[in-house]
């Protein structure tokens, strides 16, 4: 692998500032997130009888999954199967997804809607959704747009029910490795009052589950609670876990623009389109119109590079364009109650004025390379959902597949953890302390981030931004939320830019500047290593379908 290259020597992921662990825990399990795939995983490793401690930075419902308004993919209508939704995934994920990990989500999404009944999700599969990509209505969903909230509420109804031990107000720092770089354990630290001062410890367990979910809060406009700051994604870095294709970051087109919004702005969601909706510009001329055969239901990529394009051309706002859903009239209330709310609260009416959107950071589609049952590179490390690249989305993910993905990757990632666990052996050590980023840097460089690495992206923009990251001050050493947040932030920046950096094509929601919109070259992935000492951050490129790293965690060799 070569070293990504930057003004002034190799990219570097930094280190955390020094933790001296003030309390203690054991478990058989660690699970850091408390989203759809996270307390599935939990509560599959304690149905097998494992001691499960769940830590999450915030409460248990500010995570993402509560926000999801589409629903789950799974191919339950007439005239529809597993095969036809296996085919859209792989057409929207642009040669990068892994078949048999597609094929699995295909298979198995039927029965996890089937699971998720039985634990009281008041799910409505009639009628069926239609979203961008698919080519047949199969989208479940709940009260309208409201799918992620109830998901949510009955995993977490279940949670609480069971015997996982849960610590919220719990940041993951980084993780316990033995001499040969199996993990045994974490270092977290507890919120204290004041919302900034961390209270540090150390978890001992044989098996990490990373169920962190995405970064969108490295760019200046996302979908993403507050809390998605990256931070399994940077452990799991510093950690020498290897990463994968993490310059795919799928833009969602529609994201309710307001000016001088930042940080999380509310989603717009893709139904709403599939219902009827349609993105107009400042004369009320449709954007998609002849540009792609689905129209206004074309893949993400292809309608956030549409929207950038037609925003670019100078005969109207450079930063939004509408939505025009107001033939829906008086439905809007009825079948999407959570966009109307949102849209009226900010003084929009739907019903009778078009939406201004805009596209924002929404899914990351790469990320810690993990096979579908959390292995990762790192023995006892596992990831799942948003935050690792099990091969279902490639190079864009196909709308809804996310929480499908996360229910059917928890579970496994719980069964696995049922068999025999190899133990870390000797001593139990951090990666090397550092200074970490400048909390008071993070708004610019989102803004960077927006500007460089956004919908469409070019060299002399990844390497100005690479050279912003060089630069950007250290931290003040002291371990506290905001300085942790930075670093990750930081680092997710890093490996997002050096990553575009090595990919010079177009392809899936990375778009290249002034290439066509999808390259019919060989499909490649883009493969990232940290150096767990140094920081220094390799970026490699392998043709699709080579064999990766062993994945070694927990059960032995994928």
């Amino acid at each position: 692998m070569k070293r990504a290259g930057e003004a002034g020597g190799a990219a570097r992921v930094r280190h955390l500032p020094p933790v001296r662990p003030e309390w203690q825990r054991s478990a058989d399990v660690v699970v850091v997130g408390s989203g759809a795939a996270g307390i599935s995983a939990a509560l599959a490793a304690a149905g097998h009888g494992l001691r499960v401690l769940l830590i999450s930075k915030q409460a248990l419902d500010d995570g993402a999954t509560p926000l999801a308004q589409g629903g789950l993919a799974a191919a339950i209508g007439p005239g529809d199967d597993a095969a036809q939704h296996e085919q859209d995934t792989l057409a929207a994920g642009a040669g990068l997804c892994e078949p048999a990990a597609v094929a699995e989500l295909a298979a198995r999404a039927p029965a996890e809607i089937a699971r998720l009944a039985r634990l009281g999700a008041r799910l409505e599969a009639e009628p069926l959704h239609l979203e961008g990509g698919h080519r047949h209505p199969r989208i479940v969903h709940a009260g309208g747009d409201a799918a992620g909230a109830e998901v949510h509420r009955a995993l977490l109804a279940a949670l609480l029910a069971s015997p996982v031990e849960i610590l919220t107000g719990a940041v993951a720092l980084d993780a316990l490795t033995d001499a040969r770089g199996a993990v045994g354990g974490l270092l977290a630290g507890l919120v204290q009052a004041d919302g900034q001062t961390l209270r540090p410890g150390a978890v001992t367990a044989p098996a990490v589950v990373l169920a962190t979910g995405g970064f969108g809060q490295a760019f200046a406009t996302t979908t993403s609670p507050a809390g998605l700051t990256g931070d399994g994604l940077a452990l799991a870095a510093r950690a020498g876990a290897e990463l994968r294709d993490v310059e795919f970051v799928q833009f969602h087109p529609t994201v309710l623009w307001q000016p001088a919004a930042r940080g999380q702005c509310p989603l717009i969601t893709e139904a709403l389109r599939g219902a009827g909706a349609v993105l107009v510009d400042a004369a009320g001329r449709p954007v998609m119109a002849g540009l792609h055969p689905l129209g206004d239901l074309a893949p993400r990529d292809v309608v956030a590079t549409a929207m950038r394009q037609r925003m670019d051309r100078g005969d109207g706002p450079a930063d939004h364009l509408w939505l025009d859903a107001t033939r829906l009239g008086r439905r809007l209330e009825t079948e999407f109650p959570t966009v109307t709310a949102r849209c009226r609260e900010r003084g929009i009416d739907p019903v009778t004025q078009p939406i201004p959107v805009a596209p924002g950071a929404h899914y990351s589609c790469g990320g810690i390379l993990a096979d579908l049952d959390g292995r990762t590179s790192v023995p006892g490390l596992l990831a799942i959902g948003e935050a690792a690249s099990t091969g279902v989305h490639g190079a864009n993910r196909l709308a809804s597949n996310s929480l499908t993905e996360s229910l059917i990757a928890g579970r496994r990632a719980g069964a696995l953890l049922a068999m025999k666990q190899p133990r870390p052996t000797g001593a139990l050590s951090a990666p090397e302390p550092g200074l970490g980023a400048r909390p008071a840097d993070r708004a610019a460089l989102a803004s960077a981030m927006s500007r460089h690495a956004g919908v469409v992206r070019d060299r002399a923009g990844l390497e100005h931004l690479l050279d912003t990251l060089a630069q950007s001050g250290p931290g003040d050493g002291e371990l506290t939320l905001p300085l942790v947040e930075a670093t990750s932030l930081h680092a997710v920046s890093t490996l997002v830019t050096a990553a575009a950096l090595a990919r010079a094509e177009s392809r899936g929601c990375h778009r290249w500047a002034g290439l066509p919109a999808v390259s019919d070259g060989q499909a490649e992935h883009t493969l990232l290593l940290v150096d767990h000492q140094t920081g220094v951050v390799s970026v490699g490129l392998v043709p699709a379908g080579t064999p990766d790293a062993v994945l070694t965690g927990v059960g032995g060799a994928a």
